[in-house]
């Protein structure tokens, strides 16, 4: 990776904004997580929504005058993005490790006893997905391992790409799960913020991830088989799995 991620674009208006947006939402979701719904005495609701309107607010404001100023030849536009950048990896790492801690002192994954007594049709998907993920401690602590684990390495410049990789499918699929499962509004909002800033710092280095994905050559053999018959055996792994999928089904009913 570069020295400075800034050199990876032109200093346009446009990404000056999706920084500075994206700075504003992490900040947001930050803020939402220190105030814990509400539940921390020094810092109540009418004080963390204040402070995410005016951040919020700010974020939209704020690239103009660094987009006028910076054609006045009057700031170093680099170092602005490295501190952007900066600040939206401490809040991601300090977010996702908040979260990885929490598991391991049983605050999350928690259903009280009269809830987990309740037949299941009365629950709601909520505390039907909490008493499922909280069933096994072990693999409660594996994904709080890979959150703590994952935002360390956003912090670091030459690992960052790497945490971004190894945090999206779980935050992908965590907000997969707040979606259809129906969690409440603060756990969803957090998964979504988490799960933009991770990508945010993956598509600054989207040209290195097609590269590498698509555009180096495989160790495999090619084969003597041409391109036509290729595909139809390639085709026939999902025909062929949904037919005998089929056959399964007739023989239950």
């Amino acid at each position: 990776m570069s020295k400075s991620f800034s050199s990876s674009f032109p200093n346009s208006l446009f990404k000056k904004c999706s920084v500075s947006l994206i700075l504003g939402l992490e900040f947001s979701a930050l803020m939402l997580l220190l105030g814990n719904g509400g539940n921390v005495p020094w810092l109540p609701p009418v004080v963390v929504f204040s402070v995410i309107g005016f951040f919020l607010v700010s974020s939209f404001l704020f690239p103009f005058i660094w987009h006028f100023l910076e054609r006045k030849k009057t700031i170093n536009s680099e170092k602005i993005y490295d501190v952007l950048y900066g600040v939206i990896r401490y809040c991601l790492a300090f977010n996702l490790a908040s979260f990885g801690w929490k598991k391991f002192y049983g605050l999350q994954f928690v259903v009280p006893e009269e809830v987990s007594s309740m037949p299941m049709k009365q629950q709601t998907g909520e505390w039907l997905t909490w008493f499922y993920f909280g069933y096994s401690h072990t693999y409660g602590i594996l994904i709080a391992s890979i959150q703590i684990i994952g935002g360390s390495l956003l912090l670091f410049r030459r690992t960052l790409l790497t945490g971004a990789l190894l945090l999206f499918p779980v935050l992908f699929n965590l907000t997969l799960i707040n979606i259809f499962y129906e969690m409440n509004a603060g756990a969803l909002l957090q998964s979504v913020l988490l799960t933009i800033g991770v990508l945010f710092f993956i598509l600054l280095d989207y040209k290195r991830l097609v590269a590498f994905f698509f555009e180096t050559e495989s160790f495999l053999p090619s084969g003597y088989l041409n391109g036509f018959v290729k595909n139809c055996i390639r085709f026939s792994a999902l025909v062929l799995s949904l037919l005998f999928t089929i056959y399964l089904t007739s023989l239950i009913r």
